[in-house]
């Protein structure tokens, strides 16, 4: 039951109410996509609650408690543990549900608010790494598109790693357009459109800015306009090529009102510059845009320029 990134703490309503706003501002950081968006959201309930047993067949189940205490032995047992220690993490998985990974997190018998604090960085920091892990093993279930890799190299002289479950849609102009947009356009698009442009003497991210303000009427079958958000404008080595980037909001400009976050970027390769825009529209908003944003970036991160 339960989304990948909804956690649900077990631990007594007694220690709860002493760390609860340090627990939701450790595991519920937010990031920005069109709006403040939490990786995670974080339920809580004491082990004596009524509604225990069907939070424990949820996906993620964090259980804070000392040695001895059954939540902790349970995951202990399953991960083949005869004993654990204060201060430690212990993950297993199908400990109470088919699925599920569970966490103890081990505290220290009479400082119990103590440790659970001092637990917390390490805690968070493992949750968002095995997140990203989900999100990116779960993309590439479908496979590697080698065919669009291929037509990248021999037309751009560069790859990108990208699912199977992308179309590629040739264009005039040295364009090229890669879009999913399953199960439904309406529900979900993830697209990037990739064109050559000329070579240039410097890269700054003002260059992403003007380029794509070009392409929103010319390349887009609704045009768009965008707002870039303030500080996102980088200078970065991508792959050993060297890369501008921006990032912001782009809208239709048509009645309806769709909107959603975008990366724009500008990378060296050879004598000329390969210019990407990843967009995204998900309008659902129980929908996390942030896991759909993660795919798009490791996409681009997979630039690796052949000249």
């Amino acid at each position: 039951m339960g989304e990948a990134n909804s956690l649900i703490v077990v631990a007594s309503d007694s220690i709860w109410s002493q760390v609860e706003e340090d627990t939701y501002g450790a595991l519920e950081r937010t990031v920005y996509t069109t709006r403040d968006e939490k990786i995670f959201n974080v339920t809580q309930t004491d082990p004596a609650s009524p509604e225990i047993n069907e939070l424990l067949l949820w996906r993620q189940v964090l259980v804070f408690g000392t040695p001895d205490d059954p939540g902790v032995r349970a995951i202990a047992d399953k991960a083949g543990r005869s004993s654990v220690d204060p201060g430690e993490l212990v993950q297993a998985h199908d400990v109470w549900a088919r699925g599920q990974l569970a966490t103890a997190v081990v505290l220290q018998p009479g400082r119990e608010v103590d440790s659970w604090r001092e637990r917390l960085p390490e805690l968070s920091d493992l949750l968002e790494r095995q997140f990203r892990e989900y999100v990116l093993n779960r993309m590439f279930v479908s496979g590697v598109d080698t065919a669009t890799a291929d037509y990248l190299r021999d037309h751009f002289g560069f790859t990108l790693e990208i699912p199977h479950v992308y179309q590629r849609v040739e264009r005039e102009g040295g364009v090229v357009l890669i879009r999913n947009d399953n199960p439904d356009p309406s529900e979900l698009i993830r697209s990037i459109l990739i064109q050559r442009g000329e070579p240039v003497d410097s890269m700054k991210p003002q260059m992403v800015y003007l380029w794509r303000a070009s392409i929103d009427d010319v390349q887009y079958n609704v045009p768009q306009d965008f707002d870039v958000l303030m500080g996102t404008g980088r200078h970065f080595e991508l792959n050993d090529s060297e890369a501008v980037e921006a990032r912001g909001i782009w809208k239709d400009r048509a009645a309806y009102p769709a909107a959603g976050p975008f990366i724009a970027r500008a990378v060296r390769c050879g004598d000329s510059v390969i210019y990407m825009d990843a967009w995204l529209y998900s309008p659902n908003p129980r929908r996390s845009k942030y896991e759909y944003m993660m795919q798009l970036e490791e996409i681009l991160d997979s630039f690796k320029c052949l000249s």
